[in-house]
């Protein structure tokens, strides 16, 4: 048996005051006047003291009553009443044609035992044969279908590859514990495209993840993405007069030292970047959204959140001038210019996944009914015997 709040168990202090009154009580006596009684002398007469066994059930009933109060309010789980009767096994696969054939006989073994196999695609599309392969797989949504998992899953098996490229690096909230299964990307097979700006200039990144200027004689080699004035376009939403100018700043520092040429808009239509204190009600794939004095588990890739105010006082990214590193990342990386993919340990992915505990709470409050009935049972006894012996 576990208590999910004991510090109310203090409240079983109360089982005293029924205890302190009955003794009262007892101990004052009560005078039972009789038909002889005036003949008798004066000193002779004396009270009745002392509890009968009516008095002592009366009692016992007040504790109870306290105890079943302190319990239904401590919220008491018993690990046997929670056991669901049909265990519910999922598996979640990363929509990867090599995590399929990599995990190929896992997974066929989990669709012949007849347990639920779905696509981590935000959808949760069901897997039915490993025979036919989808052509397309695009989508990787991995928050979203963690969302979706039914309340009663038992066990949560996800195939995801150990890159942090695919995983990103932010946390995932997640039902259950998972139980992972992790491939081995091939690192050595990773394009380095171009950035080229509209001023010409070309960034690309280094073997150690840094950008850098690219010289002429290269420029031909690999993929390149080329940036328009649309591109670089960015709204500033409901913002502080201070937060705008860190903002602004932000960018100017990234003009001057890459090239950048950030230019504000006053119709968020037109911007590749805004900057907002909440998210707007309609939002684009196109566009690459940070908001600030905010926190999510959120997966979209074009969504930034700040937990702090953007300026001075409040965000430790301005104090210590990382704010133009930060949006220059997220913007390149939007851009389609990623950071050379390293893998990661299983410990690491693993800290990746928070548990939802308030799920877990309400799950595990399976005794509230039980001693919510006895309250009441105890509370009507307590009502018929008080008002019997008319104490």
């Amino acid at each position: 048996m576990q208590i999910l709040q004991p510090i109310l168990l203090w409240g079983m202090l109360g089982i005293s005051v029924p205890i302190l009154i009955h003794l009262w009580r007892g101990k004052k006596g009560k005078v039972i006047a009789w038909a002889a009684m005036h003949w008798l002398p004066t000193h002779d007469s004396s009270a009745s003291k002392g509890f009968q066994l009516d008095n002592i059930l009366v009692l016992l009933l007040r504790i109870a009553i306290l105890l079943l109060l302190v319990l239904l309010l401590s919220r008491v789980f018993y690990p046997k009443l929670d056991q669901v009767s049909i265990e519910q096994t999922i598996h979640l696969v990363e929509p990867s044609k090599e995590i399929l054939e990599e995990f190929r006989f896992e997974l066929q073994q989990a669709l012949e035992n007849g347990e639920e196999v779905y696509w981590a695609d935000g959808k949760m599309k069901s897997i039915e044969s490993l025979d036919v392969l989808e052509p397309d797989f695009k989508g990787f949504l991995l928050q979203a279908s963690l969302n979706n998992l039914p309340e009663n899953i038992s066990s949560l098996n996800l195939y995801l590859s150990n890159s942090q490229t695919r995983l990103g690096t932010g946390k995932y909230l997640s039902k259950i514990k998972p139980d992972l299964f992790l491939g081995s990307p091939d690192l050595t097979v990773q394009s380095n495209p171009l950035l080229t700006l509209t001023t010409g200039r070309s960034l690309r990144r280094s073997d150690k993840g840094v950008l850098d200027s690219v010289s002429a004689g290269t420029r031909s080699e690999g993929r390149s993405i080329q940036l328009t004035r649309e591109d670089l376009g960015y709204y500033l939403g409901e913002l502080s007069q201070s937060e705008e100018v860190y903002v602004k700043a932000g960018l100017e520092a990234i003009r001057d030292v890459y090239g950048v040429e950030f230019e504000e808009t006053e119709d968020m239509g037109q911007a590749a970047l805004i900057f907002d204190s909440n998210i707007p009600l309609e939002t684009s794939s196109d566009k690459l959204y940070f908001i600030r004095n905010s926190f999510s588990f959120s997966e979209q890739a074009n969504m930034v959140f700040f937990q702090d105010t953007l300026d001075f006082e409040h965000s430790e990214l301005v104090q210590k001038g990382m704010l133009p590193e930060v949006i220059l990342e997220k913007f390149i990386l939007f851009s389609g210019l990623e950071k050379q993919d390293v893998q990661m340990s299983r410990a690491q992915i693993e800290r990746r996944f928070v548990v939802d505990t308030e799920r877990n709470q309400v799950k595990k409050a399976n005794l509230d009914l039980l001693f919510l009935f006895l309250l009441v049972l105890f509370f009507g006894l307590e009502r018929y015997f008080s008002h019997r012996q008319r104490i």
